[in-house]
């Protein structure tokens, strides 16, 4: 079933309508309803006037989301963004304005406290725990130096 301009604009106002979405998402919910691909610009230019849809909004739900409830760093969020096709410039301002760093090595920290502890019960060496502690925070997405800092800020508190 084909959908005329105006049998679109209510459907995809909706699904927009319900949580942000990114130019990617919109596009292909629009394939998958077999609206004609030459017409997507004009859908969106109207989802855009209409602020139904805002990339930079986007993003920036986007960074909050996954830095808050998915706890991720910043590598894996940007990497996330850049496969979602947000901008890297869009990307990067809200890493920047989203997270805040005291916030962002709190986060870290707390992840390498639980990690270090639930590692302290199986082993005893240091290098052991250290090693897969640092190994958990970057694949949580943190940068080297933001990981190595949690790993021994927490290992010190810990007199290991």
């Amino acid at each position: 079933m084909e959908f005329t301009f105006k049998q679109i604009l209510p459907k995809i106002a909706a699904y927009c309508s319900y949580q942000d979405r990114c130019k990617q998402e919109i596009t292909n919910r629009l394939l998958k309803w077999e609206y004609p691909e030459e017409d997507i610009e004009e859908v969106l230019a109207w989802l855009k006037d209409n602020k139904f849809w805002d990339e930079s909004r986007y993003a920036a739900s986007f960074v909050r989301g996954k830095f808050r409830g998915n706890k991720w760093g910043k590598r894996k969020i940007s990497m996330a963004l850049y496969q979602k096709g947000v901008e890297q410039n869009i990307g990067k301002e809200a890493l920047n304005t989203e997270i805040k760093d005291e916030e962002y090595y709190e986060m870290a920290l707390g992840i390498a406290r639980k990690k270090v502890n639930q590692l302290m019960g199986k082993s005893d060496e240091k290098h052991i725990i250290k090693g897969k502690a640092l190994q958990y925070l970057a694949g949580k997405g943190f940068e080297s130096e933001v990981c190595f800092n949690a790993v021994e800020d927490v290992l010190y508190e810990l007199e290991l």
